[in-house]
């Protein structure tokens, strides 16, 4: 099957469709399965230039909402009624000299490869892109659509495949496709030929948000400054969405 670079695919075929996509405010429910302590579901709340995620697992249930205008994260403890905020995490790597494109320099971001296989899913028009880790051994089918807004990526350390909280290679096919101009509706993650990893989304609903959803209540305990320096990345014990490793 003919492969083309992401970078010219997403060129080609994702911006001509970026007014539709500016247009999406809504929620996403994914469904997830993989290792043991991986996050059962994740609803994303997508309003233009925010991104918020409400995870459910292990009778905890954190937040993170991502403020692209700020390039900011806020990270919600809900049952502590905490949060703190980070800065938005940097972009991947461009490619080093004569690497493949989608390739970061540090080889932490896995090479993607746009195919011409369609299909719809939940009535959006997805494509499915083919992230390969050689480093892990892994490939990752990645559906996605134009029709939803950007992806901006799962939030610090996020890493439902299992990777090891916050090292290299979490989350990577994520951070890979951040800010590309596509929604992921279905990712699935094979190692050796089994299936190690799938998100897909269940449910899409078109509705409009509140501002309020992408903030931090009035009534949660502002902990960053307190935590600064304590934890890679400023995160606290607990903080992290669970399934991490």
């Amino acid at each position: 099957m003919k492969k083309i670079p992401v970078l010219l695919f997403l060129m080609a075929v994702l911006i001509p469709g970026a007014l539709s996509a500016a247009s999406f405010e809504g929620k996403v429910t994914m469904k997830m399965t993989g290792p043991k302590g991986s996050p059962s579901q994740m609803n994303f709340s997508v309003k233009e230039g925010f991104t918020r995620i409400d995870i459910t697992a292990q009778g905890a249930s954190p937040s993170i909402i991502m403020d692209q205008g700020k390039q900011q994260i806020t990270i919600l403890m809900n049952e502590q009624k905490m949060f703190m905020i980070q800065p938005l995490p940097k972009p991947p790597e461009a490619p080093a000299a004569g690497g493949s494109p989608g390739q970061a320099a540090t080889g932490s971001i896995p090479d993607i490869q746009a195919t011409a296989v369609t299909e719809q899913i939940l009535g959006y028009d997805c494509t499915k892109l083919v992230a390969t880790d050689k480093d892990k051994n892994t490939t990752t089918e990645i559906w996605v659509t134009n029709q939803l807004g950007t992806f901006m990526g799962m939030g610090p350390g996020a890493s439902p495949m299992g990777g090891r909280r916050g090292g290299p290679g979490a989350q990577a096919w994520a951070e890979a496709l951040r800010g590309k101009g596509s929604f992921p509706l279905r990712v699935i993650t094979t190692k050796d030929g089994k299936e190690t990893f799938r998100m897909e989304a269940i449910s899409v609903e078109k509705q409009s948000l509140d501002a309020s959803l992408f903030e931090a209540p009035a009534d949660y305990r502002d902990i960053g400054s307190m935590m600064k320096g304590m934890m890679p990345g400023g995160m606290p014990p607990g903080a992290r969405p669970p399934g991490n490793g």
